[in-house]
């Protein structure tokens, strides 16, 4: 028999899932970041596959998302080796993880593909009546991005340096 989630906490699940997704995650990430940040006490996989009613593989590949992002923690082990789970409550250093391995890598990857476009055959760029001088713009663009993105990345990190100190 399926666990049966309130429809209240159901709701708020989703809605948190649906601005997770607005971010560029899965809905599916936020429905889970919300049970286990709402739970009182490390929560296992397999309580989470009941309550959202959806695959144990599903759950299993947006946890590995989660954990290599450091939104949730690891924690310890409970009966039957399952591992238990526990929300990362540093804010700051969940945003910087997820700046530094994800947007610092989609803006590098943007540059790489500028770069391959710069490359291109004259006349190919010619017969897509390209203008370099907005695509050097636009790798001006993207450096700005990354400058401010590095910016933001390493104040987080200073941030969380003065934080241990004090």
């Amino acid at each position: 028999m399926p666990y049966q989630v309130p429809a209240e906490f159901e709701h708020l699940a989703d809605q948190v899932g649906s601005f997770i997704e607005f971010w560029g995650f899965k809905k599916i990430h936020g429905q889970i970041w919300t049970h286990i940040w709402l739970s009182s006490k490390p929560i296992a996989a397999t309580v989470l596959v009941k309550r959202l009613g959806c695959s144990k593989a599903l759950v299993s590949l947006a946890l590995k998302d989660l954990i290599h992002y450091k939104v949730i923690l690891v924690v310890g082990q409970g009966d039957r080796r399952k591992i238990l789970l526990k929300a990362n409550e540093d804010v700051q250093s969940v945003i910087s993880n997820v700046l530094h391995l994800r947007e610092a890598k989609m803006l590098e990857s943007v540059v790489h593909s500028n770069e391959g476009v710069k490359n291109m055959p004259h006349d190919q760029k010619t017969l897509l009546d390209l203008d370099e001088d907005k695509l050097d713009q636009m790798k001006v663009l993207v450096q700005i991005a990354q400058l401010s993105l590095a910016t933001v990345i390493s104040s987080q990190l200073c941030c969380n340096e003065n934080e241990e100190e004090n």
